[in-house]
């Protein structure tokens, strides 16, 4: 039997199959889907964090390394990310959806149903979006409202001289993960698959860095070595990194051995860990360090142009931006 598409449903019957169970904090909500517009509040006393990030077929996922469900939570987890790395909490969310005619209805609300897992897991709300037709595959954009206590937000630009920099979790999972799945080897290899195809927003972290003072903050989307650059060009200091202490994983490094490359490499170089890099002085590092899941891997040095140095032994190297570039990749 023929697998239901869109286009043989059309756009009303898709919207009506998966508007459906899209509100978790309703106390935020006054409109939903549904209209022109949603409706939604913002507490007293909080301010409103705004970001959006697409996933292009073929450039962010294909149904070769991702699943419909996993390719929509991924979409929420990405969106998420951007607001833990302002040490804010996500509450709305919004989908402007391109598809093509012969997508089965079958895969768009598998999708959805992603969608609605990450939506209840972190407790944001689904207000709607948009869906459109598209000839070039499957174009999904997220757009994410956050709230933060007032003038509260972590920016990048707050690193300054002596503080510890720090990162979340372990690094290199995703871009080994999506290795493995284009090798095939799932199954000897499953954490580090899950990292690529579900990663997790640290949201609780963000939270808690903010709350202990985090100087700065950035999420490990497109490689560390783009990411703590960001930092140190947006504070105007010196950075310098440890390689030693940048945290791996086991199954990272058994990856590594096994196909021939340095574990490092994907840490630094790989993105979609959305883990979160930061900065924080000496005195708030002594509380973060006891939390668990939080690694040291470097300090601020002195106010400066804006670059990062990685120690490694005895050497000392410039540590040039090396991560995904949607123009040069």
């Amino acid at each position: 039997m023929k697998e239901e598409t869109l286009r043989d449903i059309g756009e009303f019957e898709c919207i009506h199959r998966i508007a459906h169970d899209l509100i978790y904090r309703p106390e935020l909500v006054k409109l939903g889907a549904g209209d022109d517009g949603a409706v939604f509040m913002t507490p007293c006393g909080y301010d409103e964090v705004i970001s959006t990030d697409t996933m292009v077929e073929g450039i962010h996922f294909t149904k070769r390394t991702m699943s419909a469900a996993d390719t929509g939570y991924h979409l929420c987890a990405v969106n998420f990310s951007d607001m833990a790395a302002m040490g804010a909490e996500p509450v709305s969310f919004v989908i402007s959806a391109a598809l093509p005619g012969d997508l089965s209805i079958t895969w768009i609300e598998s999708c959805y149903d992603g969608i609605r897992e990450c939506c209840r897991e972190y407790s944001v709300n689904l207000l709607g979006g948009d869906i459109t037709g598209s000839k070039q595959g499957v174009i999904l954009t997220g757009t994410i409202v956050g709230i933060v206590p007032e003038n509260q937000a972590v920016k990048r630009s707050g690193a300054k001289e002596g503080d510890i920099v720090f990162v979340t979790g372990t690094l290199g999972d995703s871009s080994a993960g999506l290795s493995i799945l284009l090798d095939g080897k799932k199954e000897e290899y499953p954490m580090l698959a899950i990292r690529h195809q579900r990663p997790k927003p640290q949201i609780d972290f963000g939270r808690i860095l903010r709350e202990s003072g985090a100087s700065s903050l950035n999420d490990v989307s497109d490689g560390l070595s783009r990411e703590i650059n960001e930092i140190a060009s947006a504070s105007r200091v010196t950075i310098e990194l440890e390689k030693e202490r940048i945290p791996l994983s086991d199954e990272l490094c058994r990856w590594g051995q096994d196909c021939g490359k340095e574990p490092f490499c994907f840490a630094i170089n790989g993105g979609e860990d959305y883990e979160l890099v930061g900065t924080i002085s000496k005195k708030n590092w002594e509380y973060v360090k006891g939390i668990g899941g939080v690694t040291g891997i470097g300090h601020v040095t002195k106010a400066g142009k804006g670059q990062v140095f990685l120690k490694d032994k005895n050497s000392i190297k410039l540590l040039t931006i090396a991560g995904y570039d949607h123009f040069r990749s």
